[in-house]
């Protein structure tokens, strides 16, 4: 359709330009490799600033301060440690086919549904005082 402002849709290194339009200009992936070789050359000169002119002590601390946590933290890049799996989200743009998303506000208000098997203190967290939905707790009880 000629004139027509629909945005075409495109994914660019996994990241779709409905989610984040940006994705095409590549500014989502820096790469690991350009990381690694910044991160050392930056660990290497806060090394090197040790041989100057400075008397004290302070600054050679903080130096190898940055420089050791520059230094872990491209090494836990490096070696990517499994702490778990990813969990995976339901956003607006994976639902299932079919899925109605349940009228959370409306839920909350009559204390139905998950809501209903909340305790006091549980109520109150919600901002919800326990002894004005009473009623309604004691028709689900019933």
């Amino acid at each position: 359709m000629a004139g027509s402002h629909e945005i075409a849709p495109s994914v660019h290194n996994g990241v779709s330009t409905l989610d984040e339009p940006s994705a095409a200009w590549g500014w989502h992936d820096i790469g690991q490799h350009a990381i690694q070789i910044a991160g050392w050359i930056s660990v290497f000169f806060l090394l090197a600033y040790n041989f100057g002119n400075h008397k004290g002590h302070v600054e050679t601390i903080y130096l190898f301060t940055f420089a050791a946590l520059i230094a872990v933290g491209l090494l836990i890049q490096l070696f990517k440690p499994s702490l778990g799996k990813q969990q995976r989200t339901l956003t607006a743009r994976n639902k299932p086919l079919g899925h109605k998303e349940p009228d959370w506000a409306y839920l909350q208000r009559t204390a139905t549904g998950p809501y209903a098997k909340l305790s006091d203190s549980q109520l109150r967290a919600l901002n919800i005082e326990p002894s004005r939905v009473a009623h309604l707790r004691e028709l689900d009880a019933k």
